[in-house]
């Protein structure tokens, strides 16, 4: 028998599926756990790339919302809690504790290597894919004359991740397992995640010149398809 305090731990909901998470919900928590700007532009980068993953594996439209919450909340307890010992173990249990649906949860959690949670569903290993390389196209778009990621070419962010010295906090097998893990080539996956940043590039600060603040409310419009 299933308890109502257990039934809002769980996500479980009286035998019927996991209801579809609110965007607005998730960012507001996101605003709730990280005030710094980078760490929000950086869970909506992961947002439009999980987005942009999901159309590509064919997941239907009412999945779009759950893929985009978990790219939204994906390190949302990173500020407070950097630490292998704490990140996403901390978020998993405060998603958990107000009864955020177990999928969400188990997404957040399998994006760390560390977790122990092996990426098995086609979301659990799109945001493997789209966490490290978001960040990534993002630091070789602000490094051109442009400061944009609007004329990026694909190539050049594979030839950047040859390159040892630049963007050294980026793991470049992080990156190849994310590709192999939703079976893309990479450049093929570089690209995706470029046309995905594009429609959102000056909320990011990748259009060429400085973005605003991004408020604790309302929630940033959704990110278009590309």
């Amino acid at each position: 028998m299933v308890t109502p305090a257990r039934s809002r731990r769980s996500g479980y909901h009286g035998g019927m599926p996991d209801p579809i998470p609110s965007r607005p919900a998730a960012w507001a928590l996101l605003c709730e756990y990280t005030k710094t700007q980078p760490l929000r532009r950086h869970a909506l980068s992961v947002e439009a790339s999980m987005r942009a993953l999901a159309r590509r594996a064919g997941a239907p439209d009412d999945a779009l919302e759950r893929w985009g919450v978990v790219g939204m909340l994906h390190d949302f307890d990173y500020e407070r809690w950097p630490t292998e010992q704490d990140h996403v173990f901390r978020g998993m249990e405060i998603l958990r504790e107000r009864g955020w649906p177990e999928e969400v949860i188990r997404g957040v959690g399998a994006h760390a290597s560390y977790s122990g949670i092996a990426p098995a569903s086609p979301l659990e290993r799109a945001i493997v894919a789209a966490d490290e390389l978001s960040g990534f196209v993002g630091a070789c778009a602000l490094v051109r004359p442009s400061k944009s990621v609007m004329d990026l070419p694909p190539e050049s962010v594979v030839k950047k991740m040859k390159d040892k010295a630049f963007a050294r906090a980026v793991s470049r097998d992080e990156i190849r397992r994310g590709a192999e893990l939703v079976g893309m080539p990479v450049a093929e996956l570089v690209a995706l995640v470029i046309a995905a940043q594009r429609p959102i590039a000056a909320a990011l600060g990748l259009g060429g010149g400085p973005a605003a603040d991004l408020a604790d409310a309302p929630p940033p419009p959704v990110p278009p398809a590309a």
